[in-house]
């Protein structure tokens, strides 16, 4: 996951047309945006990040799962653009994105000790959209929230989700 954000970042251009900092890395948690290390990048016209992140615990001590990941892609269409002064500045964007999720749960096997084994793997694929605001400090440090709704799909037992999540990110522009 780690790999893949710095890879995304390092095979595009260091600036946009007509963008002092284009790009940002930093933190996001979210449904459909993805949970770990981000990477976002505004286009002339458009934006998108990938975010993801990884945990893993192959002995599963106090019941931590066994396996979590997770990666998401957005799409970020900016509708205002609003610069108060030098120190702050706005972005209002719809936003829309895909994820995929996957975990092996740490299951209870024995109470005395605690034992416990892994379930099998759960695989999720996931599509929404919604709408966001980016605030950005200083030109460079960001901080965004989005609303977005979201259908999440469990390919295991061809199960649909839809719900409403907020997401959050803080990220360095640069």
């Amino acid at each position: 996951m780690v790999l893949l954000v710095l890879l995304a970042s390092l095979f595009t251009p260091l600036f946009a047309e007509g963008s002092e900092y284009s790009q940002a890395m930093g933190v996001q948690v979210g449904r459909l945006a993805g949970v770990g290390i981000s990477y976002q990048r505004w286009l002339e016209h458009i934006g998108y990040q990938v975010a993801g992140g990884l945990l893993y615990h192959p002995e599963m001590e106090y019941g931590n799962d066994q396996l979590v990941y997770n990666i998401g892609f957005e799409l970020q269409y900016p509708l205002v653009y609003h610069e108060v002064n030098s120190s702050l500045a706005g972005t209002l964007y719809f936003v829309g994105g895909v994820h995929h999720q996957g975990y092996r749960e740490a299951k209870l096997t024995s109470a005395d000790p605690d034992v416990y084994s892994a379930g099998p793997l759960i695989l999720n694929l996931g599509i929404g959209g919604g709408i966001g605001v980016e605030t950005i400090l200083f030109k460079h440090f960001a901080i965004s929230t989005e609303f977005v709704y979201m259908g999440m799909y469990e390919l295991n037992t061809s199960t649909l989700n839809v719900d409403m999540y907020p997401q959050v990110s803080l990220r360095y522009r640069f």
